[in-house]
């Protein structure tokens, strides 16, 4: 019994470490997107292909962070299998639609941006079916379920 006390403490330790530290990493994304804002502001009147790349690049460093807030937060899950199970399927089902919105979003921004709407509706349209198909299995396991209870 004190295993697992201790097995939650230490994940409650973790987690509020990797929480604190999301601080931190918040304050550099802002930081980063205020500078290049800025700095693509500045540069827009004179040379507004440079400010474009501007942009880019500094969507490109956050996207950098967040894939290294994203692999802390992966490590932190997988010391959760013991409290998970057979559950796990589930959430790594989560964490792929999760991931999948995130890029068509990012790729989606960068579009428009860009001045191409028509290039972003279709990488969000795609996104949508990426999701839908990712969430057939559990569509599939619920059906299932249903029949089961009503044999």
């Amino acid at each position: 019994m004190e295993d697992c006390a201790y097995d939650k403490f230490v994940l409650c330790t973790n987690s509020w470490n990797l929480a604190r530290n999301g601080d931190k990493y918040m304050m550099q994304v802002c930081v980063m997107a205020a500078a290049g804002m800025f700095a693509a502001i500045v540069i827009r009147k004179d040379k507004p292909e440079y400010a474009t790349l501007i942009i880019l690049l500094v969507s490109f460093l956050i996207a950098l962070k967040v894939v290294g807030v994203l692999d802390g937060m992966l490590e932190e899950m997988q010391s959760w299998g013991a409290f998970l199970q057979e559950n796990v399927i589930y959430v790594k089902l989560l964490l792929k639609l999760i991931g999948i919105t995130y890029l068509c979003e990012f790729a989606a921004n960068i579009c428009k941006d860009a001045g191409y709407s028509t290039l972003s509706s279709h990488v969000e349209l795609f996104g949508k079916v990426m999701i839908m198909m990712a969430g057939l299995p559990v569509m599939k396991t619920m059906i299932e379920m249903i029949e089961g209870m009503l044999r």
